[in-house]
């Protein structure tokens, strides 16, 4: 055993340059076969998991894909504001389960300001870490891992502004304070501050005109969402976005690009393990002289196998633990099922080295 680790060290401080190489070279052919699964469902996943959260979202008219992106993701503005006549009439719709009324088009400290009910909080599976949920027209929670970037805890004042840059009008007559930290799964929801609907209404001096800026729904039966369209078309000043008719179309819009990454993503690892394999048969090649001065001190052949291929074994086990870890760490969006792949290029360590062994 010691003759085996004072060889190996010899021979990573003669060639650790190219048994580097070779470790990086196993975590891109060993992830690279996965590189187009990983980013479809980087595009969608994340996308699509919210459709689970509401069936329909009701807004002023417009695009349904800005009402869907600036709702769930607030990553568009909306398309306007809804008044209480419309909620209620869709709160009281005999295919409706239930609702959440929505709220936006403010920032603290350029971060989305949400105005919201109790309901969004167990729709969105946020979970109350410290304090209470807001209750009032000064409370604002935030999630936690927000209010440690921006140095904020429970107790702290703010005010927001509008739009969606810090930079626009502050509501100086209005203050917030923050009342509760949460943990929130979605990275939208990681990203924004939380309170009432009633706040919104204070902030703007519109206690008496209820506007929201959507409704999300829940159906009571998934067929209503081929009678809804009917019904929204009937009504002149709401939107109906049906989130999952959404990223069906995406995913259609998306199919080509997809096509082309994953051609490449075969092409791509092949051409890396050509070069992976060129450079197992060059590490090969510079220890033939080794295995005859292995051989004349009669070693077994077990060892003179460790002797020549371990530190070649180790470095793409090494390889393969960190494409592992990698494809792991991605789960969140992406749950990969041919785990094998990733397993190739220690395979043909394996046999490269074994052929070499036999060979010489």
């Amino acid at each position: 055993m010691s003759r085996l680790r004072a060889v190996l060290r010899g021979q990573l401080r003669a060639k650790g340059i190219q048994y580097a190489i070779l470790t990086l070279l196993t975590v891109l052919v060993g992830s690279g076969f996965y590189a187009a699964r990983i980013t479809e469902s980087y595009i969608f996943n994340k996308w699509t998991e919210s459709a689970q959260y509401a069936d329909v979202i009701v807004s002023y008219k417009g695009s349904p894909l800005q009402i869907v992106a600036s709702t769930l993701f607030r990553i568009e503005n909306p398309t306007g504001n809804i008044d209480s006549t419309i909620s209620d009439y869709w709160e009281k719709h005999p295919m409706v389960a239930a609702s959440c009324p929505i709220s936006i088009g403010d920032n603290v400290k350029g971060y989305p300001l949400i105005g919201t009910s109790l309901d969004y909080f167990d729709w969105m599976k946020i979970n109350l870490v410290e304090g209470h949920l807001p209750n009032g027209d000064a409370d604002v929670v935030v999630d936690e891992s927000l209010a440690e970037a921006l140095g904020l805890s429970i107790g702290d004042e703010l005010h927001s502004s509008h739009g969606g840059a810090s930079s626009g009008e502050k509501h100086d007559h209005h203050y917030l304070r923050i009342v509760g930290l949460v943990q929130a799964p979605r990275n939208a929801d990681q990203q924004a501050f939380f309170t009432t609907t009633s706040a919104y209404y204070a902030m703007h001096n519109s206690k008496g005109r209820e506007d929201i800026t959507a409704l999300m729904l829940r159906l009571k039966s998934k067929s209503a969402l081929v009678m809804l369209p009917r019904v929204f078309d009937q009504r002149p000043n709401e939107q109906g976005a049906f989130p999952v008719f959404i990223f069906a179309q995406l995913q259609k819009q998306w199919a080509p690009t997809l096509a082309t990454i994953k051609r490449y993503s075969i092409v791509v690892p092949v051409v890396l393990l050509l070069m992976f394999v060129f450079i197992i048969a060059y590490l090969n090649g510079t220890e033939k002289e080794s295995k005859r001065f292995y051989t004349l001190q009669k070693l077994p052949e077990l060892e003179i196998f460790w002797l020549q291929q371990g530190l070649s074994i180790i470095a793409v086990s090494m390889g393969v633990i960190v494409s592992y870890l990698v494809l792991r760490s991605l789960s969140s969006f992406y749950l990969h099922k041919e785990h094998g792949l990733i397993l190739l290029p220690l395979l043909v360590v394996l046999i490269l080295g074994i052929f070499h062994s036999k060979r010489s």
